[in-house]
C-alpha cells in the first residue's frame, strides 16, 4: 500500500526547475539614419543564429521608403513608428511585440 503522505521540498515548486520558455515576440527596429544604423541592424538579422539570439525572438528591420527616407526629427520618428503599428502588412501585436527607434 502506498504511503498516505510523502515528503518533498515545500519551498520549491516543480515548475521552478523547468526552464522558462520565452514567448514568441517580434522586435521592430526603425533607425533615424539611413546608412550606419541600417547596416548594423541588417547584419544583426543576418547573424541572429550565430550570435545565439533565441529563435523565439523575431528581429525585423523596418526600412523607410523613399518618401519617409528623410525623417530624422525624433517626434516625427515616433509618429512614424505609431503609424507602422497600425500597418497590417507587419502584423504588429501590441501585447507582445516591441517597436524600437534607434537614434
Amino acid at each position: 500500500m502506498a504511503p498516505v503522505r510523502s515528503y518533498y521540498n515545500w519551498n520549491q515548486r516543480k515548475s521552478d526547475t523547468n526552464e522558462a520558455i520565452e514567448p514568441y515576440r517580434k522586435y521592430f527596429f526603425i533607425c533615424e539614419g539611413a546608412n550606419t544604423e541600417t547596416w548594423y541592424f541588417e547584419k544583426l538579422v543576418d547573424y541572429k543564429k550565430e550570435l545565439g539570439i533565441n529563435p523565439n525572438i523575431d528581429i525585423r528591420f523596418l526600412e523607410k521608403t523613399q518618401q519617409d527616407k528623410n525623417i530624422s526629427f525624433p517626434r516625427r520618428l515616433i509618429e512614424f513608428a505609431e503609424e507602422q503599428k497600425l500597418n497590417s502588412d507587419i502584423s504588429f501585436d501590441a501585447e507582445m511585440d516591441r517597436m524600437i527607434i534607434v537614434f
